[in-house]
């Protein structure tokens, strides 16, 4: 597993909402358990001390939802930013004009992404994302675009 894919990782973990982790620690746990539980009852040391491996279970498991707990709330603004400033570069630059609306940032991205912090997102990073209109029908929309300069005016 490469160091991309822990980012990854934690990145989907601090994106997730709390019922979101509790399901999905509701599955991943008794397989953890059922590996670390193989894993001790293998090391025949042990044998004679059941409420030992019971113990180190039990702190197995008290980490593991640390650890969630930890990634979950450990995540300041400038991370969230940071985290929301990739995703949104990479969607643009999967779009035909690299551009989209807010609203279709919210649907594509993250549905919590409110207009405030969307343009934020523009005014700290003016070197990747301007401002720009999108018509839809008759009706103009806020947008974001991706900013060309001279590396990537040659391209597309």
């Amino acid at each position: 597993m490469t160091t991309k894919e822990i980012k990854s990782i934690v990145d989907m973990i601090r994106d997730a909402d709390k019922k979101e982790l509790l399901i999905v620690s509701l599955f991943i746990l008794p397989l953890l358990l059922g590996a670390w539980s193989i894993f001790l009852n293998s090391l025949t040391f042990l044998d004679r001390h059941d409420t030992l491996k019971l113990f180190i279970i039990f702190v197995l498991s008290g980490i593991y939802f640390g650890g969630l707990i930890y990634m979950k709330f450990s995540d300041t603004p400038e991370d969230k930013r940071k985290r929301a400033r990739l995703h949104i570069e990479t969607r643009l630059k999967k779009r035909p004009h690299h551009h989209a609306s807010y609203d279709a940032i919210r649907d594509e991205v993250n549905t919590e992404y409110k207009d405030e912090f969307i343009e934020e997102l523009i005014d700290l990073n003016p070197e990747i994302f301007g401002k720009c209109k999108i018509k839809s029908g008759d009706v103009h929309k806020k947008g974001i675009t991706l900013v060309r300069d001279e590396k990537t005016a040659g391209e597309g």
